[in-house]
């Protein structure tokens, strides 16, 4: 019963990541479903927060005004450059927020997606699964003519003990995440994360994935970013 609910959680991620790139007028919507569908979207379009990040140079629409931590404080790593974007947490309980990695990943590490060949592409993911332990992972578009990495991480990860290359025992992580990785028109490199504990809500991706939508690489001490 686990492993069923834990792949409907990543169903609904990668099902509403798809929608989310398609075209509004191409979004695969049944006609029962269009009249809260609608509602919904315009809804959510209306719960949101520009925020611009001067020192990096980026800017996304957010659920709420974000309180905002380094992300080499968050993590306590010096190596990690970005921002941690916090719209609900008890104390240092973060319940809800998203991670805005920048030097994210190598050329090497992620080739450039948009000149990937189809063959060339599902190649690509199934090393970056095998080598990170995702559960689902997927290529998508994230405007017209560009593509990123969408995946959720695993709940239940299998563990080599003893060192003889089998596994023989799982670990049950706590929560999960969704995760993202794609370049800017600028040539940035960015991942961007969604942590929702205890559980991933449908909500929360759905913001999650209007964020991404909306993300602009901006010149550093830019004012705004256009909605």
């Amino acid at each position: 019963m686990k492993m069923n609910k834990n792949k409907k959680i990543v169903a609904a991620v990668l099902l509403g990541a798809a929608v989310w790139a398609l075209p509004a007028a191409q979004a695969p919507v049944d006609a029962a479903e269009s009249s809260t569908a609608q509602p919904a979207a315009a809804e959510a379009e209306k719960k949101v927060y520009a925020y611009v990040s001067e020192e990096y140079g980026y800017g996304i629409l957010c659920p709420a005004k974000p309180n905002v931590v380094p992300a080499s404080m968050f993590y306590g790593d010096e190596t990690r450059k970005g921002e941690v974007l916090i719209f609900d947490n008890d104390g240092y309980n973060v319940k809800h927020a998203w991670v805005v990695l920048v030097d994210a990943f190598d050329d090497k590490g992620v080739p450039d997606l948009n000149k990937l060949s189809e063959e060339e592409a599902k190649e690509q993911l199934t090393k970056i699964q095998q080598s990170n332990g995702y559960e689902g992972i997927a290529l998508l578009n994230i405007s017209e003519n560009n593509k990123a990495i969408f995946a959720v991480t695993a709940k239940e990860v299998e563990i080599d003990t003893d060192g003889d290359g089998e596994p023989d025992t799982t670990a049950v992580a706590d929560t999960q995440m969704a995760v993202s990785f794609f370049r800017g028109p600028k040539g940035g490199r960015y991942s961007v994360q969604l942590i929702d504990n205890p559980v991933l809500r449908q909500e929360a991706i759905d913001e999650y994935q209007l964020g991404i939508s909306s993300f602009q690489e901006l010149d550093k001490n830019a004012s705004d970013v256009k909605k």
